[in-house]
Order: C-alpha cells, then sequence, then structure tokens
C-alpha cells in the first residue's frame, strides 16, 4: 500500500513537472512579432524588437532605420528632434475646412487604415492625402488591441506629412493613455506583456521618459478647439466646470504635473486627484447617463468654453451619435471590437457619419 502510494505521489510529480515545462514553453516561445521602440540612451537612437520571437536590437540608429523597420518615411533626424519638441498648452485652430475624428481605437489598426483610406484621409500607401484638413484622434490609441504600437507609428508619421501639406493630426489623451503612462496595465492586450519579456524591460519602460514614443505621447493636449468645436476624450463634468477649469490650464496640468517625471508637489495633489478621477475630463461619462446632466448645464458649459459644440469619446456605441439637440457628439463607435466603426467627418461645417466601405451618411441632431 505504501509503494502504491508513493507511486502515486511520484508519477503526479512528473504529470505536475511535464505539464509546467509545457506551460513555460508556450509562455517563451510566442513567435510573435512587434515593431521596433526606439529610445534616447547616451546621446544616441537606440532601438529593440521582436521578430518571431526573438530579441533583435541596434545601437547608434542610422539615418534610414524607420524608413526601413516602421515605413516611416523620415530618418533618425526626425525622431531625435521629436524630444526637442515642448507641449503647447493653447490648442485653438480656426478656418479649417475638413476634419475627420476617430476616437477609441484600441489597437485595432487594421479597421483604423480601412476607415481612413475610405474616407480619403490616407491613401493606399498609407500616406497622408487630406491636404490642409485635420484628422483628430480623440483618445484611446492604447490598450486591449493587439496592433497598437503599429498605429502610434502611423500616427507619428502622419502628424510630419500633415504638417508638410498644411494641415494636422491631433492624438489627444484619453483614458487609456493616462493608465499606461502611469503604470496600470491592466487592459494591457498579452502580446505586449510577452513582447516587454523577450526585450528583458516593463512595459512601462517601452513608454518611458526617455523613448520616442513615450515622450511624444506626454506631449499630446488633453482638450483641443478647432473652429466651435471642443475636442475632449471623455467630457466637462459639472465639478470640473465648477473649479473654472480652461484648456489652457488643464493641458499644462497634465503636461507639467500629471505626465511629468517630476514627483507630484503636495500643492498639486488636489489637481492630480480630481483631473485623472472619475469627474476629470479623460475619464467622465455623465453625458450619457439619464438624466445625469441638464441642457442648461451643457449650454452654460459651451457658453464657457465660447464653443457650439463638444466631441467626445470614451463611452461605446455602435455608431457615431449626437445628444442633447447635438451639442454632444460622441464618436466612439466601438472601433475597438475591430468588427465595424465610424469616423465623423466634418465639410464646411455639414457633419457626416463616415463607414468603412466610404458611404457618408449625414449626421442628424437628436432631441434627447
Amino acid at each position: 500500500m505504501a509503494m502504491n502510494r508513493l507511486l502515486i505521489i511520484i508519477l503526479s510529480l512528473l504529470i505536475f513537472i511535464a505539464f509546467s515545462i509545457h506551460v513555460h514553453a508556450q509562455k517563451t516561445d510566442t513567435g510573435i512579432s512587434e515593431p521596433p521602440y526606439i529610445y534616447w540612451l547616451d546621446g544616441k537612437l537606440h532601438a529593440k524588437w521582436v521578430e518571431n520571437g526573438k530579441l533583435k536590437h541596434q545601437e547608434n540608429l542610422n539615418l534610414d532605420f524607420p524608413k526601413k523597420y516602421l515605413g516611416l518615411g523620415v530618418d533618425t533626424e526626425v525622431l531625435t528632434n521629436s524630444f526637442l519638441k515642448t507641449a503647447g498648452t493653447t490648442q485653438k485652430y480656426s478656418k479649417v475646412s475638413n476634419i475627420t475624428v476617430i476616437s477609441d481605437i484600441h489597437g485595432q489598426y487594421d479597421l483604423m487604415v480601412e476607415l481612413l483610406k475610405n474616407q480619403g484621409v490616407i491613401d493606399e500607401n498609407l500616406n497622408w492625402k487630406y491636404g490642409k484638413g485635420h484628422l483628430v484622434i480623440n483618445g484611446d490609441i492604447l490598450d486591449r488591441g493587439d496592433k497598437v504600437t503599429e498605429i502610434l507609428w502611423l500616427a507619428f508619421k502622419l502628424e510630419q506629412q500633415a504638417i508638410k501639406a498644411g494641415g494636422k493630426l491631433h492624438y489627444l489623451l484619453g483614458n487609456h493613455e493616462l493608465m499606461v503612462l502611469t503604470g496600470d496595465h491592466r487592459y494591457m492586450n498579452q502580446k505586449y506583456v510577452q513582447a516587454a519579456e523577450i526585450m528583458g524591460t516593463s512595459f512601462t519602460d517601452l513608454y518611458g521618459f526617455n523613448s520616442v514614443l513615450g515622450h511624444w505621447i506626454r506631449q499630446c493636449p488633453t482638450i483641443v478647439s478647432i473652429n466651435d468645436l471642443l475636442f475632449v476624450h471623455a467630457g466637462i463634468s459639472p465639478e470640473f466646470f465648477n473649479r473654472g477649469y480652461d484648456a489652457k490650464k488643464v493641458n499644462k496640468i497634465f503636461f507639467d504635473q500629471i505626465l511629468s517625471p517630476l514627483p507630484i508637489k503636495p500643492n498639486q495633489e488636489e489637481d492630480y486627484l480630481f483631473l485623472t478621477g472619475v469627474d476629470g475630463p479623460v475619464w467622465y461619462r455623465g453625458y450619457f447617463e439619464e438624466g445625469a446632466l441638464t441642457e442648461q448645464f451643457i449650454d452654460e458649459t459651451l457658453a464657457f468654453f465660447k464653443t457650439n459644440r463638444i466631441i467626445v469619446g470614451h463611452t461605446s456605441f455602435e455608431t457615431v451619435t449626437t445628444h442633447f439637440g447635438g451639442k454632444i457628439i460622441g464618436v466612439d463607435s466601438s472601433v475597438k471590437n475591430g468588427e465595424y466603426g465610424e469616423v465623423l467627418i466634418i465639410e464646411n461645417g455639414i457633419k457626416f457619419r463616415g463607414t468603412k466601405s466610404g458611404e457618408r451618411i449625414k449626421l442628424e441632431a437628436n432631441t434627447d
């Protein structure tokens, strides 16, 4: 009997060990590929990436590295100069005839490309063809999907090309940008856990202060005004309104305090806790909660910001939607699911829902 018990124990241990080896092999032999992360170290640009589960790295990048490995159409000088870029706190633009808005992409690169191609923002080679138009990414490129890095590098390239054409790409901070940059990785795709492990670093460090993408995202505004439209990822809450924050102040607090490498000072804690909380501009959901707000509050908010409409993402619907008689437009059309999504198109003040097939449907204001 004792011998049988011993054999059972030994057999169980062998099965456990074999299973553990199998799981470990699955974890390490992923076969994944991940585009380069470029960072500044010792006065030079370096890169790490993953090809078929294997770490690749290059030090002191040559001029054509971004073209060869990222298809950016820029050289390393542009990447180096990106570290010299400082954020502009006053984000006001006028006399813009054409605007396209997409939000909450969450790693769905293929659907984003399909939407932008078929709505005339980019060409077949993924280059800017929107002329002097403005493309607004209203937050939340990061998390959930498995092609986040591809989207970031595409947006980085399009930003450079738009400027040369007299246009503009605006990438606003969303709650998921805030989460990733402050170390909250609850919604990160498992691919990035594996990629960071292969690269021998933490996911937080991939978007660190010395990385091209990390620095670039930290320069993104939270609130932008174009013509008579106010863009913010989540919305303006009554508490936000009562505190008297304007767009310039909020952008400055995010740049200088919330996403700064410097520690938060005691006199900054109140702003930090509020602006990164549920009533802050990247988390608020009150526009879509029945009875949470009155139209009078919406009108007061519009008057304060000297605008006619507020464009938000963050809260998902099946299409681009209007609320409060068209004064609030929701542009999170569930692109994050990777199946269907829309963009908001504005041409000379006329608003359309743009579908992935290239169709444009005039956006009607509801009367809720």
